[in-house]
């Protein structure tokens, strides 16, 4: 048994079906706070373009980190670089000295250090003082949002955890809950002589740290008599305008607020020039201010491993996990603490090493692409993973664990398809010399020929000359699961299709076109590649006879949206034909993953199903009785969400023309 199967049990028999619920109820909360509030933002894709260029301009400026560090100084805080979690570690066991107890506002860098065992661990209680992360610090739990740690829990486990540890009963109402946690943080807050705190943003200009709330908490941790400060390289601004501005759109995102509740500017330590403008410091407290600046790896990423250095544009509000097929199927178990969801594991593996990398979620990713689409600096986490998943199979060491990745390439190399020696339809019949191929592609041929099928049957009533070849796999496959698709196998293909005098190659499999066109700006073919469905856009006109009172909605493949940029084909065709059209919540650049991809069918099938469920649950709220998409991998996928008793049909586009012309519902010419 592999790392991925061991994990793959381990997560079926940990993740809590209620937990998922509540979480995406409160991501969904989160949503709409968003577009709630979007009128109200103005210019909001300008300001996400300001910021990524201000993230990429500043990373790896090693003379503004210097900079920062100087103004720091200046300003009367004492800075230590810190290369590593261990001595990041060690160096506040030492700035605490002999002190027993602190108090520490949420951070995700000290979590990513693992601060607050390492401190238990010598004898020294802390104290979370965000409501949310006391509770996690309650029950052991790891926060399932940066900024909603325990969306995955309901009022009432709450209320269970409290009353075990307060040993008094408080109710499932989330003011005496507050109040109750209130409480409890207040009386070590009164006691505690050191403050631990992150920071959002350094600014360098002006020398000063930028930390959000919204609870209030952070002025009362920082103001202890010595204010400890954990945060890394990488959150260094040019300026506070800079800073300013990517606080505002990470608040946004993250609760869908246009402002928090609280921005503290930390300049330094109190001071006062009151006495013949002599400036004094230390009037109040903190006594003392203390940053620990963290690497951890980071440098290194920025000078050597420039290819990963955008996961470092990250301000860490969390837009990635609200809608990450793969979170909502596995919550936090999709990352690590402190780094979250697919960036989260890519960021780990670069940090921590790639087979920790593995047990926190390296090939849990579809690779659907919809992070870099919501995420506001970019950043497409699936595409590192897949160059990490490549690296970890590179590693002699990890790959000796990797067996399930290896045996599904070994058979792809075998029966030059990820279905080894399932029966083939292969449609020999049709094999003649034409102008216009059809390429399959491997689900055509297996789970999905009678689609294939149906495909094939339209081009024939339209009076389409095409034929088909003897195919061999794309290998996509192996692509997004760390392993390089064999060339040969494409060279295979286009002499195949050569020798059929073909010209012109249409796709039913988006993921197949993508691969060949991918091969074809390496490798020029001379040949024409698109889609079917595009080919009748462009050479048939279709009319309805018949009104039609099915409600229908559309499905975009990955591949094919994100991948290759086609969204509207479908929905213009039926709209076109008058069709009662609806779009599902999450379409077009946002359209959920099917679940299909990435390898995930393969791997994790439960999973992959449950991601399939999910985006059929959205298909039948919006009350489709056709749920329509152009990858026949989708389909599939789709069809194993469907209820056991539900009426909704799972179809293509193609499949949809023909029972709508065989029915003489539709007809048809050339245009």
């Amino acid at each position: 048994m592999g790392l991925i199967q061991k994990q793959y049990d381990s997560l079926r028999k940990k993740i809590k079906k209620s937990e998922l619920e509540n979480q995406r109820r409160a991501f969904n909360e989160t949503r709409s706070r968003q577009k709630q509030n979007l009128p109200l933002f103005d210019n909001l894709e300008e300001v996400k373009k300001e910021v990524k260029r201000i993230r990429s301009e500043s990373l790896g400026n090693w003379d503004l980190l210097q900079k920062a560090i100087n103004r720091l100084e200046i300003n009367q805080f004492k800075v230590i670089p810190a290369k590593d979690s261990k001595e990041a570690c060690e160096i506040f066991l030492k700035e605490i000295g002999d002190e027993k107890l602190v108090v520490k506002s949420k951070s995700n860098v000290s979590k990513e250090i693992g601060l607050t065992d390492f401190l238990h661990q010598h004898g020294i209680e802390v104290i979370e003082t965000d409501i949310g992360d006391r509770i996690n610090q309650l029950t052991g739990g790891r926060s399932s949002h940066y900024t909603g740690p325990i969306v995955h829990l309901t009022r009432y486990e709450i209320a269970e955890v409290l009353s075990k540890h307060l040993k008094r009963d408080i109710p499932p109402i989330p003011e005496e809950e507050m109040k109750a946690v209130k409480e409890d943080i207040e009386s070590y807050l009164q006691k505690a002589r050191v403050g631990i705190t992150g920071a959002n943003a350094i600014s360098a200009k002006e020398g000063a740290v930028l930390i959000l709330h919204n609870e209030g908490n952070i002025t009362r941790v920082r103001t202890r008599p010595k204010h400890l400060i954990i945060t890394s390289i990488d959150k260094v601004y040019p300026n506070i305008q800079d800073a300013m501005l990517m606080l505002t759109l990470e608040t946004y995102l993250a609760t869908g607020s246009l402002f928090p509740s609280f921005i503290d500017i930390v300049g330094g330590r109190s001071k006062s020039s009151d006495v013949e403008k002599i400036p004094f410091y230390g009037m109040h407290e903190p006594k003392e201010v203390v940053i620990i600046l963290l690497d951890n790896g980071r440098r290194r990423i920025l000078d050597e491993k420039k290819d990963f250095s955008d996961l470092l544009y990250c301000i860490g509000c969390g837009n990635c996990l609200l809608d990450c097929p793969t979170y909502n199927t596995v919550g936090s178990s999709f990352g690590t603490d402190g780094m979250l969801g697919g960036r989260g594991v890519a960021l780990s593996s670069l940090i921590r090493g790639l087979r920790v990398g593995v047990e926190d979620g390296l090939f849990l990713c579809t690779t659907c692409g919809l992070c870099g689409e919501v995420c506001p600096v970019g950043i497409d986490a699936g595409k590192r993973l897949r160059d990490l998943r490549r690296m970890s199979l590179e590693n002699g060491e990890i790959s000796l664990e990797l067996d399930e990745v290896k045996e599904l390439h070994r058979t792809i190399d075998r029966y030059g398809t990820p279905y080894g020696p399932m029966a083939r339809e292969e449609f020999s019949s049709l094999r003649k010399p034409s102008s216009r191929v059809l390429y399959i592609g491997c689900v055509g041929m297996t789970t999905e020929s009678e689609t294939a099928a149906n495909s094939m049957e339209l081009l024939k009533r339209l009076d389409i000359d095409f034929t088909l070849i003897d195919e061999t796999c794309c290998e996509a496959v192996k692509g997004d699961t760390g392993s390089d698709p064999n060339p040969k196998r494409f060279k295979q293909n286009i002499e195949r299709i050569k020798e059929a005098r073909g010209k012109e190659v249409l796709f039913l499999c988006p993921t197949c076109l993508k691969t060949f066109l991918e091969n074809d700006e390496k490798t020029p073919t001379g040949l024409h590649f698109e889609t079917l469905l595009s080919y009748l856009i462009k050479n048939f006109s279709f009319t309805p006879l018949t009104s039609n009172s099915e409600t229908i909605t559309y499905h975009d493949p990955c591949h094919l949206g994100r991948g290759l940029g086609s969204y509207d084909g479908a929905r213009e065709l039926l709209k076109g034909l008058g069709s009662k059209f609806v779009e599902m919540e999450h379409h077009h650049q946002e359209s959920l993953c099917c679940g299909a991809g990435g390898g995930i069918r393969a791997f994790y099938p439960k999973f992959s199903r449950d991601m399939a469920r999910r985006r059929v649950k959205e298909a039948e709220e919006v009350r489709s009785d056709i749920l329509l998409t152009d990858c026949l991998s989708c389909k599939h996928n789709l069809k194993q969400g469907l209820p056991f008793d539900s009426k909704m049909k799972v179809m293509t586009t193609p499949e949809y023309l023909l029972e709508k012309i065989e029915s003489g519902k539709i007809r048809f010419s050339r245009k």
